[in-house]
């Protein structure tokens, strides 16, 4: 069981704030962070961690960057890696991260848009072959749209993340079987208002799930999940199963990278077969260990790490 992953490469640079600052002002720091990221990158790294075989193509630059990504994806045994150089310089991102854990943030994306069809092209075996394909919006929308392609022509099973949010081509939709969305994303996917989430959460789940079952009258994907921040996650599949997973009570230090630690649990719980409500408690519970520590790459869990938070989730090997 694999995951291939349209990843993106993001040189993460983080500064410490009491808040966030208001348009025009400047406020003072106490800490700044400088670490290897991105979307991709971040969901192959803790997939890995999870215990998945992974295996990524990403778009990087030339630069010191760069190579220290690879070094990283290498020390966790992620194989192959189709890099491509496509640009001077690798994506960087700038984050404020205030001291309840609210961030805001910015970047720059490079050659991870850079990437084509024929650099997805190098990497059709490992594509096909895989068991699930992951993308995210930080990658072209050609590889995407290609790499989905060849997945779906093999058999295999594919999971979009559509974010940074843009709205989804019917092209690619039709490609996905997956699909992950924030509550924001899902504000705009789904023609849903969240606004009612804290104040009357069940009128506002009520509502989300009328509006996820209207969705699937245009789309022919087998799953679509929508996280919920503080309130956990919900699912719905194709044949209309309603799935609704609490999320666990920690204290939130810093929430980057949170959404990506879901969607790696999800995948790693997906691939490992597990029931939908036991998947997505999973993927829960990998989202709150990573927000109850500073920054991402280092907060990313392992199994124990997940299982010491949420002991009913499995630590079972992937075959």
């Amino acid at each position: 069981m694999s995951l291939f992953v349209v990843a993106s490469f993001i040189q993460a640079c983080c500064w410490r704030v009491e808040r966030l600052p208001l348009a025009g002002e400047s406020v003072a720091s106490s800490g700044v962070s400088s670490e290897p990221g991105g979307k991709g990158f971040n969901v192959a790294i803790a997939a890995s961690r999870l215990g998945a075989q992974v295996s990524l193509l990403v778009g990087l630059g030339e630069d010191a960057a760069a190579d220290s990504a690879l070094d990283v994806l290498q020390q966790h045994a992620i194989a192959p890696i189709y890099a491509h150089r496509l640009a001077a310089q690798s994506g960087h991102g700038a984050g404020f991260i205030a001291a309840d854990g609210a961030n805001m943030v910015s970047v720059y994306l490079g050659p991870n848009q850079l990437l084509a069809a024929t650099h997805v092209a190098h990497a059709q075996s490992s594509i096909q072959s895989a068991t699930l394909v992951y993308a995210q919006f930080e990658a072209s929308l050609a590889a995407i749209q290609r790499s989905f392609e060849l997945a779906r022509q093999a058999g295999r099973q594919t999971m979009l993340n559509p974010s940074p949010w843009q709205p989804i081509s019917q092209a690619l939709l039709s490609q996905t079987s997956i699909l992950i969305v924030n509550q924001h994303e899902a504000a705009q996917l789904l023609a849903w208002s969240a606004e009612h989430l804290l104040d009357a959460p069940e009128t506002a789940l009520t509502a989300l799930r009328q509006a996820m079952h209207a969705f699937y009258q245009q789309w022919p994907g087998e799953l679509l999940v929508v996280t919920l921040g503080a309130l956990g996650s919900v699912a719905m599949t194709q044949a209309g199963e309603w799935v609704v997973a609490p999320a666990l009570p920690v204290a939130a230090v810093d929430t980057l990278g949170a959404g990506d630690t879901f969607s790696a649990g999800l995948c790693v719980a997906l691939l490992r077969g597990e029931a939908l409500q036991q998947a997505l408690a999973f993927a829960n519970a990998c989202g709150a260990c990573v927000v109850q520590k500073p920054g991402v790459l280092a907060a990313l869990p392992d199994t124990l790490a997940v299982a010491a938070l949420h002991p009913q989730s499995s630590t079972t090997p992937l075959a």
